[in-house]
Order: C-alpha cells, then structure tokens, then sequence
C-alpha cells in the first residue's frame, strides 16, 4: 500500500441526522448503518440496505446515519455525524457502511475512532464507495485499508460486470448461481490488499480487467464482509445482492 493518489473534491454540504428503527425487543440487535456522499444515490438506498438487513436478521434494530452533499472539505461532512461522540460504537452489535463523502480527507484520530471499536470485536459490512474513503491514509497510518482489507483507487467505466462466485463452500455464498451479470457496473479495481483477506468472488467487466469484488476478512478480534458491487439501485435490489448483502451480514454477526 505504497502509491500515492492525489484526489480534489469541491461541492456543497447539508449534514442530516436520519433514524430509522425496527420495533425493538430486548434480544434484538443494534445495528448503525451509515450512509451518504456523492456520486451515488444514498438516498434511495436506505430501504433497499435497511430491507435486506431486516430479511436477513428480523429482529435487527437499525439506526440510520447519513450526511446529505456531493464532497467540499466541510469538517462536517468530511469526518461523517456519526462519529462525533468518542463513544459512538457503544451498544451497537454491527455496522453497515454504504458511503463515499471523504476520499480527500484524513485525519489519523478520526480515522482510529472509526476503526477502533471494529479492531476490538464490533462486526462490519462495508459496501462499494466505503473503500474509496479516506485515500490520504494509505501514505499515512494505512489503518482504513486495513480495516478494508483492500485498497483501491479507481474503477472501470460504467459497463456490465460479470461476477464469478469462487468459494462455493463459504456460507455468505450459499444459493448464489457461480455466475451473476449485472448490467449497471462499476467495477472497482483492487489495488492491494491485506494479509489474510479471503476472496469469495471476481468480477470482470467489459474493459476485460478482472478484480475481487466479495471477500471477508478479520480486522483484530472483529469480522469483516465487504463487496465493491453497489453502485446502482437496481443492482442492489436484485435478488443476487439481496441475497449476498444479508448473508453478508449473518456471517458478520456470527450467524453463519
């Protein structure tokens, strides 16, 4: 994880809180789903996630955080509300990131707040554009491609991607066809990663690269699953991700 990148983000902010929560039961699990940034349609992707969490663990008890804009270098929007409080893993069993809002930015505490509670034990999720923040650590601490578990920098062209499924044993893949093509891809490219990272699916696209794009992996005492496919709704409402996102999330738990 040695290259540099060097990436310019300029627009406006409007930072919004935004809970959502099943009806709670006193077994139930808390989760923090933290969304928002550019480039994607967050939004809408709040009760595309929140629906496959629900499916997958129905007594699941989600918090939503997103932060509303397309970049700028607003603190604000950069660090992402829901890390203001020192303590703001605490109760959570799981986090689910589906975001892109700080590429340009870094700041090696903020960074430790974030990754720390998952170094500890806290379960994580991380979906398409969660890679692709906080670029400036790779030249610095490294600690969120470690948490990652990749590194990348950039991605294909808006093309159809095909998704090979190669651990045909794992659990996150159980019912999976071997072979899923979608039709609105990004196909992330990864650069590198980190010792240990267990690939569970490639993807090649139309510009002929192939890259993992599914893999689990241990961040210190916490379970990682992680998948770069998510850049368009109607991907993600499709039965494969649906599928491939919640058993994602059981694995993460501990579930399977």
């Amino acid at each position: 994880m040695k290259n540099k990148l060097t990436y310019t983000l300029a627009a406006a902010l409007l930072a919004i809180p935004l809970t959502y929560s099943t009806q709670a039961e006193e077994d139930s699990v808390r989760a923090l789903y933290v969304t928002g940034g550019g480039w994607h349609d967050y939004e809408g992707q709040v009760s595309i996630v929140t629906e496959a969490m629900k499916k997958a663990v129905p007594n699941i008890d989600i918090t939503v955080s997103m932060v509303e804009g397309h970049g700028g270098q607003n603190d604000e929007y950069n660090r992402h509300p829901a890390f203001k409080d020192e303590n703001w893993a605490d109760g959570y069993n799981v986090v689910v990131y589906n975001k892109c809002n700080a590429p340009g930015f870094s700041d090696d505490d903020w960074i430790e707040r974030i990754v720390q509670p998952h170094r500890d034990g806290l379960p994580a999720v991380l979906i398409h554009g969660t890679v692709h923040n906080f670029w400036p650590d790779e030249e610095r601490t490294g600690q969120w491609g470690e948490f990652c578990g990749i590194i990348s920098r950039n991605h294909e062209s808006h093309a159809p991607v095909t998704v090979t499924f190669t651990e045909r044993d794992h659990p996150v893949l159980a019912g999976l066809p071997e072979q899923w093509t979608y039709e609105q891809g990004e196909l992330y490219r990864v650069h590198d990663m980190v010792d240990g990272v267990q690939s569970l699916a490639t993807g090649v696209s139309s510009e002929g690269e192939e890259h993992m794009i599914v893999w689990t992996h241990e961040f210190g005492q916490g379970r990682v699953f992680g998948t770069t496919i998510g850049h368009a709704n109607i991907t993600m409402q499709s039965d494969e991700f649906q599928t491939l996102l919640g058993q994602g999330l059981q694995w993460a738990l501990g579930q399977r």
